[in-house]
């Protein structure tokens, strides 16, 4: 079975090296997770529980300039950069799901993506 729970944050990037992105601007950036599991109690993972986690890592992003918290902040490494910090959550909290899909929206017609295939 698989859940998923969204949330998003406002920050500022520039991307280093490009001509119109290379300038300081923002976005309200829209984070998707999807996660795999057992159906156990009716639950593969409480959405609260899932949402509190992932709000733990954009929290960190929320309202900052990205450039500060990730060396290159294109919508490729926020998406790696919260795949790595939520998967080490997951295994510290004991859930038994595996993360099978992340998307960073930048705009509503912009994202990138990592996808597990199992």
């Amino acid at each position: 079975m698989k859940v998923g729970v969204a949330e998003t944050f406002d920050a500022a990037h520039a991307i280093p090296g490009h001509d119109k992105c290379g300038k300081v601007h923002g976005h309200t950036f829209r984070v998707e997770v999807e996660v795999e599991g057992e159906v156990i109690d009716g639950m593969v993972i409480d959405f609260f529980d899932l949402k509190k986690m992932l709000w733990e890592i954009l929290e960190n992003y929320d309202h900052r300039n990205l450039n500060e918290v990730i060396d290159n902040p294109t919508s490729e490494n926020i998406c790696i950069a919260v795949f790595e910090e939520l998967e080490r959550k997951l295994k510290e909290s004991g859930k038994k799901v595996e993360i099978v899909k992340i998307r960073v929206y930048e705009k509503p017609d912009k994202w990138a993506e990592i996808s597990i295939e199992r």
